[in-house]
């Protein structure tokens, strides 16, 4: 009999709990859906229960490598290349200074309660300050206006998805992401519960997804932001604000007059909705007994993400449903959320040789990573990259490869020797979920059922592999600075107990419970603008978002004058894909897994003669693809989808994903300066412009 030990998964933000059966080797054989997990009861999705093929996959990096003159790798010891790496960092510093030393930080850090913190403190240490994350990929959008609005990146308000009336939800396919900054184990199942109970569920989206439950209003792409500006136009001209939450607004006249540019009539071409259907969401949302919103990836990554969740927030304050049963509500935590790294004023950007921005949680735009490395002044010139794969994830495509072969120092820390590694100095095996003790720490106060959950390290890790947190003490140990976390510090009681005592929990409180698990209680609806902010009101017309303002209005106009026919490039979750963390996974290369196609709609196929399963060439002044062209009832005519994560022709160290490579669309993604949300670091990786003829 195996031995079975419960934990949870860490893919994304559900968490769902798992039941892990330990082989009599010492490695996780299989995990099935906890039943008895208070809060998740029993829920997994099809990924989830997948992660044991990267557990055990022959393929995974089981030992530190060094890459050769020829470009293939050898085996080294720990000791060997820790030493190299260090020598080659002191090196660097020394003549060049630590704003030569880069950070880049993958989508799977999130969901590792150690590896951020411990990377973030060991740049420290170095004084180096050129951090990039997968946030500028897919969220930087929210954590600016969160440090806005609240004061930290990590204070989110939430659908009350269990009371809500009327759920508004833009740029989201909760089937296939289960729910980001929204975290609910069987989001579809909660969604047909609202109906069932006579509510509203409308999603916004250039694609009808998968949920079955709803209705969709196919947008064109990269608008959102027009149309929740032209919904509180709606409003204000018609019903009215809110008057409590008009009293919560300063300088409530100016929002009024940047929402009076886009009414209904006026926006309707550019977001390819009908005018009177834009009217009629509008008031359905301020007229229903309680309403909610929500916007995900399909938002956060369009040129208007920050402005866009900031409009979301008025749109929710403005009807009285902020902070109220039913609306958007604060929900209960067991972490601190940290303080906002950057003021948020006018004054509070970076002047840089690419422009104006504002860091995000200390962030620099990955849209600048290629011409920060090739900078002919004070480039980077050593960069060490955990849990990710910006080669693969962030725009540039061959340009950001060839960028990163050219480092003095690259270094990656991973599960595999993916596509970034394959041109890295050193690649280190990093252990995995079941290897290393956890805390489900990114998900507080976004979850709709609260709950914190610790699990210990399963197993001992598998040959060589080594915690994140392990190899940077390391590191600072070797570079002459004390470990803040050593090898005998309780990391995870030094950094939560003070918040977990809140709620009369600590790290060992927690480790005495069988099941880690430990629900938190609801927080109640009501005084929550008192607590986060001064005065208990919010700026309509904060100075951190004027540019991204006049960024609309400027892109408003352009968009009228647009040609008819052009087409725009949007990203497609499938359930066979995680970003690009699953693609060596065997079984998800089955069937439609196995390739990236262009989905086009009928309509914008049969004007271009593309017929399905033809070669396609998908272009734009960033570069040029090739894919298969798949028609797609789906979309709306205008909107082109393809899924990233792709492009590993070139991964020798993962089998499987060579095997079957798809292409890198992030390779057409605009890079460089004005290329990126200037107020919060995002690139523009959907609704991006691009030309499709056939081959």
């Amino acid at each position: 009999m195996p031995t079975t030990r419960p934990t949870f998964c860490r893919l994304c933000e559900a968490g769902c709990g798992l039941v892990a059966e330990i082989g009599a080797d010492g490695r996780v054989d299989a995990v099935h859906a906890d039943v008895d997990h208070p809060v998740t009861k029993g829920f997994a999705c099809n990924k989830g229960l997948l992660c044991t093929a990267i557990h055990r996959d022959p393929a995974r990096l089981d030992h530190p490598l060094r890459r050769l003159a020829d470009g293939t790798f050898a085996r080294e010891s720990w000791d060997d290349a820790l030493d190299d790496i260090a020598q080659r960092l002191r090196a660097i510093i020394d003549e060049h200074g630590p704003s030569a030393v880069g950070l880049y930080m993958g989508n799977p850090t999130a969901f590792n309660a150690t590896a951020g913190a411990a990377a973030g403190l060991f740049m420290l240490q170095l004084g180096a300050d050129r951090l990039f994350t997968a946030a500028s990929q897919d969220c930087a959008n929210k954590f600016a206006v969160a440090e806005m609005l609240w004061g930290s990146a990590q204070v989110h308000l939430v659908a009350d998805v269990d009371h809500t009336d009327h759920l508004l939800l833009l740029g989201t396919n909760p089937r296939i992401s289960k729910g980001s900054f929204l975290a609910m184990p069987d989001p579809v199942g909660r969604l047909a519960s609202i109906e069932a109970r006579g509510g509203v569920v409308r999603f916004v989206d250039p694609r009808q997804g998968e949920p079955n439950v709803g209705e969709t209003i196919r947008i064109k792409p990269d608008t959102d932001v027009y149309l929740l500006a032209a919904m509180l136009c709606e409003i204000d001209r018609t019903i009215g604000f809110d008057a409590e939450g008009s009293a919560r607004v300063r300088d409530l006249d100016a929002l009024r007059s940047f929402v009076a540019q886009f009414a209904p009539e006026r926006v309707a071409g550019v977001v390819g909705i009908e005018a009177a259907t834009i009217s009629a969401m509008a008031r359905e949302f301020a007229t229903a007994p309680s309403a909610s919103a929500h916007c995900s990836t399909g938002v956060n990554m369009g040129r208007h993400g920050a402005l866009a969740y900031w409009l979301l927030h008025m749109l929710v304050l403005l009807t009285g449903n902020l902070d109220r049963p039913g609306g958007n509500i604060s929900v209960s935590r067991g972490t601190a959320p940290p303080p906002r790294s950057r003021g948020v004023g006018a004054d509070d950007v970076l002047d840089t040789p690419w422009g104006t921005f504002r860091p995000t949680s200390g962030g620099m735009p990955g849209a600048l990573l290629t011409d920060m490395v090739t900078a002919s002044e004070q480039p980077i010139r050593a960069m060490i990259c955990m849990a990710g794969n910006p080669v693969l994830s962030i725009g540039g495509g061959d340009r950001l490869r060839d960028a990163f072969a050219g480092l003095e120092l690259l270094v990656s820390i991973d599960y595999y020797r993916n596509a970034t590694a394959e041109v890295a100095h050193h690649v280190l095996p990093a252990a995995d979920w079941f290897e290393r003790e956890d805390l489900n720490t990114f998900v507080q106060g976004m979850q709709v059922e609260p709950f914190v959950q610790w699990t210990p390290a399963l197993v001992a890790p598998h040959a060589e592999r080594r915690t994140e947190r392990d190899i940077f003490a390391a590191l600072s140990d070797r570079l002459g600075h004390a470990p803040i976390f050593g090898p005998d510090a309780d990391m995870l009681a030094m950094l939560n107990d003070g918040a977990l005592g809140v709620h009369g929990l600590s790290m060992d409180a927690l480790r005495a419970i069988p099941s880690g698990v430990a629900p938190l209680p609801r927080t109640e609806p009501g005084g929550f603008l008192d607590r986060a902010t001064e005065g208990g009101v919010l700026d309509g017309n904060p100075a951190m978002l004027a540019p991204a303002r006049q960024r609309a209005v400027e892109m408003f106009g352009a968009i009228v004058d647009e040609s008819p026919d052009q087409l725009r490039l949007i990203t497609r979750r499938t359930s066979h894909t995680i970003n690009t963390a699953m693609q060596n996974v065997e079984r998800l290369k089955r069937g439609a897994g196995a390739d990236n196609p262009l989905y086009l709609a009928p309509e914008d196929a049969t004007r271009l003669g593309i017929i399905d399963g033809a070669r396609v060439r998908v272009s734009n002044e960033y570069g040029v693809i090739e894919a298969s062209a798949k028609i797609d009832a789906t979309l709306r005519a205008g909107a082109v989808a393809m899924t990233h994560g792709f492009g590993n022709a070139r991964t020798v160290g993962q089998p499987v994903a060579q095997k079957y490579p798809g292409v890198n669309v992030n390779a057409l993604a605009p890079i460089g300066p004005g290329s990126f949300d200037p107020v919060s670091t995002m690139s523009h990786l959907t609704g991006i412009p691009v030309e499709v003829v056939a081959l």
